[in-house]
């Protein structure tokens, strides 16, 4: 409490307590009716209602309002600060969208990047190992034709001996190996044709 209300206060129970002492000392009964007393009373009760005017219009009612304002100044400033923040907040989930969309993006480039180097690198390897798996192939078919010519001719010399031998030990013709040599070769030529 203030300086001034405490001594108002004061005041007013000094000057009470004087009156009630004079009253006393005076006749026996209700000071309510008597007359004597209604002018003090009238007195006292307009100072009351005036000191009770002034407490309410300086000390209580700027106090109050100083509280609403303040009260109003606080929720305004909480009011924008909820909007700002709420703006803030979207203005984040939508950075936080893009940044994902960017992100899926960027991943869905990267996975096919990778997948189609993966097909050239597997396509690459395999035409390198269809190319050499091609050169083998060649190269094996030719060991295998000169591995034929080598049998071939390895058989018809056997076979020029063989006949040279079951001629002279069967028969008493004589055999010219020109001519034996010519008639393998042909017969060795229509067997390799047939086949």
């Amino acid at each position: 409490m203030s300086y001034y209300f405490k001594f108002i206060l004061v005041v007013l129970i000094f000057a009470n307590t004087s009156y009630v002492a004079k009253a006393g000392e005076g006749n026996a009964g209700l000071p309510q009716l008597d007359f004597n007393t209604y002018p003090s009373l009238i007195f006292w009760a307009v100072v009351s209602l005036i000191l009770g005017y002034i407490l309410m219009k300086y000390l209580v009612t700027p106090n109050i309002k100083s509280i609403l304002n303040n009260r109003e100044t606080n929720i305004q400033n909480d009011l924008v600060k909820a909007k700002t923040s709420s703006q803030e907040t979207e203005k984040i989930k939508e950075n936080i969208i893009n940044s994902q969309t960017e992100l899926k993006s960027r991943s869905q480039l990267i996975v096919s990047q990778a997948l189609s180097e993966t097909k050239q690198i597997i396509e690459k390897k395999e035409k390198d190992i269809n190319k050499k798996l091609n050169e083998k192939v060649i190269k094996a078919e030719k060991q295998i034709m000169e591995t034929q010519k080598l049998v071939i001719k390895e058989i018809i010399s056997n076979a020029e001996e063989l006949t040279a031998k079951v001629i002279q030990n069967l028969t008493d013709l004589k055999y010219g190996k020109v001519e034996g040599k010519k008639a393998i070769n042909t017969a060795s030529k229509n067997i390799l044709v047939e086949k």
